[in-house]
C-alpha cells in the first residue's frame, strides 16, 4: 500500500457523509470512524488514505472519476522526502492492467492471425479433395472458414489428420494452442466482472471491520 492524501477545497455540506463513506474504505492504518472523516472534511484537512492496486482493494481511480463527474473539486498528495507532495492521479502509479496480461492478449491475437492463415492450405484441401469444390470456390471459402474462430480450427483439424494423415495430438497442438491463452484472458475478464459487481462484499469479507 502506498499512502495518498487528499483535500477537498469545495465540498457542501450535505456531501460530507457520502464522501467520508467513500474515502473510509481505503483507510486502514489511520482513524477511519466516519465521524472523523467527516470533521477533517469539515475543517478541509487532509485525509490520508491507504491505497493499493491489489485487486481485493477498492479501485481509488473508480472513486476520484465519480468525484469529477459531480465536479467536486480536490487536490492529491503523495509522500516524497518525508513530506507531502502536490501531485496527479497519473503519478500514483495505480494501473491495474498488469504486464503479463498484455503479453497474454499479444499472444492470442498472432497466435489466431498465424494460425488461421496456415489453416487455410488443410480446409483448402479438406474442400476441393474430400468435397470436391475447386478453384476459387474453395480458396474463398477456406479463407473465410480459416478466420473464424474454433470453426477454422476445427476444419483445418480434419483437413490435416483425414487427408494429410498427421498425429493427432500434433495436429491438436498446433491448430488449438492458441485458445489456451484467449480462455486465460476470459477467466480474467470473468474474475474483474465478478470484483466490479461484488466489490463490496469482497471487500467487506477481507475488512470486516470496515463495513459500511
Amino acid at each position: 500500500m502506498i499512502k495518498v492524501g487528499i483535500e477537498f477545497t469545495t465540498l457542501d455540506a450535505e456531501s460530507h457523509l457520502n464522501v467520508a463513506q467513500d474515502l473510509q474504505r481505503f483507510i486502514v492504518e489511520d482513524e477511519y470512524a466516519i465521524g472523523t472523516i467527516v470533521q477533517k472534511l469539515q475543517e478541509k484537512k487532509m485525509v490520508v488514505l491507504d491505497v493499493s492496486n491489489e485487486k481485493n482493494m477498492p479501485d481509488l481511480t473508480t472513486v476520484l472519476e465519480a468525484f469529477d463527474e459531480d465536479e467536486v473539486e480536490y487536490k492529491l498528495f503523495k509522500v516524497k522526502n518525508n513530506d507531502w507532495d502536490l501531485c496527479e492521479l497519473s503519478d500514483l502509479n495505480l494501473d491495474r492492467n498488469s504486464e503479463w496480461l498484455l503479453a497474454l492478449m499479444g499472444i492470442a491475437i498472432v497466435g489466431y492471425l498465424g494460425c488461421s492463415f496456415f489453416e487455410i492450405f488443410a480446409i483448402y484441401d479438406l474442400y476441393s479433395i474430400k468435397y470436391e469444390h475447386n478453384g476459387i470456390f474453395a480458396a474463398i471459402g477456406a479463407t473465410v472458414t480459416a478466420f473464424i474462430p474454433l470453426v477454422g480450427s476445427v476444419f483445418a483439424y480434419l483437413g490435416a489428420t483425414e487427408l494429410w494423415h498427421w498425429g493427432t495430438y500434433i495436429t491438436l497442438f498446433l491448430y488449438f494452442w492458441y485458445y489456451l491463452p484467449i480462455i486465460g484472458f476470459l477467466f480474467y475478464l470473468m474474475g474483474m466482472t465478478l470484483g466490479i459487481l461484488y466489490k463490496e462484499r469482497w471487500y467487506d469479507f477481507w475488512y470486516p471491520k470496515f463495513k459500511r
